[in-house]
């Protein structure tokens, strides 16, 4: 599972690249499909990478010993 997340977040952060490159270098933004194609490639990208930093911090929590009766 965490290796399919990985390599979403790959090709979201690409998507995220590719979109913010089309914005800043070139003229392609000016027109409406060119600003609907970007909005799309930034908006699915950081979609698709956002799940990953959530699932690694539930499996370190996971990897944690319990402290829940070490406190008495």
């Amino acid at each position: 599972m965490i290796k399919l997340l990985k390599i979403l977040h790959f090709i979201g952060i690409a998507m995220l690249l590719v979109g913010v490159y089309l914005y800043l270098q070139t003229e392609f933004g000016q027109q409406v499909s060119g600003m609907l194609v970007i909005a799309l490639l930034i908006g699915i990208g950081t979609l698709i990478m956002s799940p990953l930093p959530v699932a690694l911090v539930i499996e370190w929590a996971q990897k944690q010993p319990s402290s829940f009766n070490s406190k008495e």
